[in-house]
């Protein structure tokens, strides 16, 4: 008989955990509204899984009177508050609008337990 936890996806109930956002910076005219963080799927019937294991989704908004390059990162801790990764996104939100980011956890951190968000300007080449 084989185990359901060695299958390839499987998620089991510890690793499904929902972590904590501890705070969330952004530089000046930008704010970060209504973020959620969300578990991939669950594969069943076939289907694949999802490429990542987690994601971090919310709507930038620029107050700004000029379009705005922004670099989303997510930061995972574990319960004694050091740095496991990060992850990020870049997007670009033209002035006066909002816009929509997906920060995606590509490895699964087993010890992560919270997370933070720093939204700041893209250095331009």
């Amino acid at each position: 008989m084989t185990e359901t936890s060695n299958l390839i996806g499987y998620i089991t109930p510890q690793n499904s955990k929902k972590l904590t956002c501890t705070g969330i910076t952004c530089v000046d005219g930008i704010s970060f509204e209504d973020h959620v963080f969300l578990l991939s799927l669950m594969p069943c019937c076939g289907l694949l899984a999802l490429p990542f294991w987690a994601k971090v989704s919310g709507r930038l908004v620029n107050e700004r009177e000029e379009e705005a390059v922004l670099t989303v990162v997510v930061t995972l801790f574990d319960a004694d508050g050091t740095r496991l990764a990060d992850y990020s996104d870049v997007i670009a939100v033209e002035a006066g609008e909002k816009g929509t980011c997906d920060v995606k956890l590509v490895d699964f951190q087993e010890a992560a337990e919270t997370y933070a968000i720093a939204v700041t300007d893209m250095e331009l080449a």
